[in-house]
């Protein structure tokens, strides 16, 4: 992939065309079919997750779903955008577009990452808010949070900006197709900018969000041991502690997935690590991560769960049937309607119009 890996130099592209070539058409088999299981998962997936957050959001008004549909969003351009890379692949190295589509794919690509990380602390925040003071949680407003989830995509896109000027079409003079280059900013810019991304949208927001679960988890366990005898307070909790839970897997395979990739092209960028194979596996994961979400969010989520199946059973936008449900049907009925309630509840978490 060439822009996608934020590519280092022409000879470092040239190898790979020439890795391209040399591939067995079993290899090459391979990568398609993982291509374009990963490529349906992610599609797929973040639109159900989408339109699921639409459809609970007009119920209960939660921002946490609005971060959830940015998270979702952001995995969806990044797959959109993963398909420029695959033709370019299909073209043994030979970039599709000229320099628009170049600057244009390479600084989304970016800002989607950027946007993800943003949000996921903003998750993290707005989870230990809510679980350490709840009163403040609620008084804070709706209009103020979704300020928030606006101003972290405008941070996502002007970060990013320098990646338009950095990156433009170049022939390369060995193999002689066209590459997607960040050729401008040089050794010095590319290190410069790359450290700096690496230290304040890497290493900083993950010390953050670990600390930040880290006391979420503690003060629900406090919560917990006190016995709290109120019945819905304790459901309160426990609906609490099953979305931390969610939203912690989905930041702990971020950083996985992300980690390796954010390490491997610091080291690249200041030739410190130049090898191939682990650095095309952390690609790999990085673009894996996207399709991953939609699943955990299923697993973890009964609403998710709910509005997957009706999605695949074509009743995403079906209203309610209002007719007296058949005598022999109505216990069954009844009970699935009160799980799709339950579900809907994981989001109404401490005055969910809120939180």
């Amino acid at each position: 992939m060439n822009s996608l890996n934020s590519t280092l130099a022409n000879e470092d592209n040239s190898t790979t065309i020439e890795e391209i070539e040399k591939m067995s058409p079993l290899m090459m088999n391979i990568f398609y079919c993982l291509y374009a299981t990963i490529f349906t998962l992610a599609f797929v997936g973040n639109i159900f997750a989408l339109i699921t957050c639409y459809k609970t959001y007009k119920v209960t008004t939660s921002v946490l779903l609005c971060f959830i549909a940015s998270l979702a969003l952001a995995d969806l351009m990044f797959t959109l955008l993963s398909i420029f890379d695959l033709i370019a692949f299909i073209g043994h190295g030979d970039w599709f577009g000229g320099d628009p589509v170049c600057k244009i794919q390479s600084f989304l690509i970016e800002s989607c990452y950027t946007v993800s990380i943003l949000t996921l602390v903003a998750i993290s925040y707005e989870r230990l808010k809510a679980v350490s003071s709840p009163v403040l949680a609620r008084a804070q407003s709706t209009d103020n949070r979704s300020l928030i989830l606006k101003i972290i995509w405008v941070i996502g896109i002007v970060s990013c900006t320098p990646l338009l000027y950095a990156y433009s079409v170049k022939r390369d003079e060995k193999s002689g197709p066209s590459l997607c280059l960040n050729d401008y900013m040089g050794d010095d810019g590319r290190q410069i900018y790359y450290a700096i991304q690496a230290v304040l949208l890497f290493l900083l927001p993950l010390g953050f969000m670990i600390w930040a679960h880290f006391r979420i988890f503690q003060h629900l366990s406090n919560h917990a041991r006190t016995r709290v005898s109120l019945r819905t307070d304790s459901r309160d909790r426990l609906q609490q502690k099953k979305v931390t839970k969610m939203l912690a897997i989905v930041t702990l395979v971020f950083f996985i997935c992300y980690g390796p990739f954010m390490i491997i092209r610091t080291l690249r960028y200041f030739y410190v690590y130049n090898g191939d194979a682990v650095w095309r596996l952390s690609q790999i994961m990085i673009f894996g991560q996207a399709a991953v979400n939609p699943i955990i969010y299923c697993f973890c989520s009964k609403q998710f769960r709910f509005s997957y199946k009706d999605l695949i059973h074509c009743r995403g936008f079906r209203k309610t049937d209002t007719r007296k449900p058949r005598s022999s049907s109505t216990k069954s009925t009844s009970s699935v309607r009160s799980q799709k309630i339950s579900g809907m509840n994981e989001f109404r978490v401490g005055q969910v119009n809120h939180v």
